[in-house]
């Protein structure tokens, strides 16, 4: 599923509006060193990366998840600018670090709202550059869109890697894994925070020289806007 996502994620470019976010995060801090929590196998990167030089930014990224997904780490171990984590690196816990931007993507919505409240007040308190970006929507459209992962999966598994026949079996026959990244699609969907719920929650947590964004941005060929939770420590 992780390899599918990755897969998905790059190909789409679903991420593609977070770059101008991330390089602006970097420009504001003195060490432009990004930790990607609950990477998976890798997300939006390394385009996105490319993508953040190309916004006028340099930066080298370390990703690391709960459970780190040791094909990812393989892969991005030949990948220039890149590093993946070998232990686990829980968003709940994380370790002591040098300043830097802390980024999500896809991953706000396995956690609950006091979960997300601890990650961002720790990202606040240590002032610390964040950005967590969500290609999906809770909402009556966002379901619709769900229903066109299964064509998806049919179309982009033989691109995932390293290769399984195993795993290409049961995409087409039977179509076990269409229908369990459906679901987890599905369920994805109706965990996503919305954008109020976020805007709710940082004014809650707001502390003075912090500042806090949440907008939905839109942008052409996506049939739903990805959802952006910006924090930064306020330039005086």
């Amino acid at each position: 599923m992780t390899g599918y996502l990755h897969v998905v994620i790059d190909q789409m470019q679903v991420y593609r509006s977070a770059a101008p976010a991330i390089a602006a995060l970097l420009r504001s801090t003195d060490r432009p060193t990004v930790l990607d929590l609950a990477s998976g196998a890798g997300g939006p990167w390394p385009r996105l990366l490319t993508q953040i030089s190309a916004a006028g930014a340099t930066t080298s990224v370390t990703l690391s998840d709960l459970q780190p997904n040791a094909a990812a780490a393989i892969r991005f171990r030949a990948e220039p600018g890149f590093q993946y984590a070998h232990h686990s690196v829980s968003a709940l816990d994380v370790p002591a670090t040098p300043d830097g931007v802390w980024t999500i993507f896809s991953g706000l919505h396995h956690f609950s709202r006091a979960q997300v409240r601890n990650i961002l007040i720790a990202a606040q308190r240590r002032r610390i550059g964040f950005g967590a970006f969500e290609a999906t929507q809770r909402s009556a459209r966002g379901l619709l869109v769900t229903m066109f992962i299964p064509l998806l999966v049919l179309a982009m598994m033989p691109r995932v890697r390293p290769r399984r026949w195993g795993t290409l079996l049961l995409t087409y026959l039977p179509p076990v894994v269409p229908l369990a990244i459906w679901w987890d699609g599905v369920s994805s969907t109706l965990r996503t925070h919305t954008a109020d719920e976020l805007r709710t929650l940082v004014r809650e947590i707001a502390e003075p020289g912090y500042t806090w964004n949440v907008e939905e941005v839109s942008f052409s060929g996506a049939p739903l806007p990805v959802l952006q939770l910006i924090g930064r420590v306020q330039l005086t």
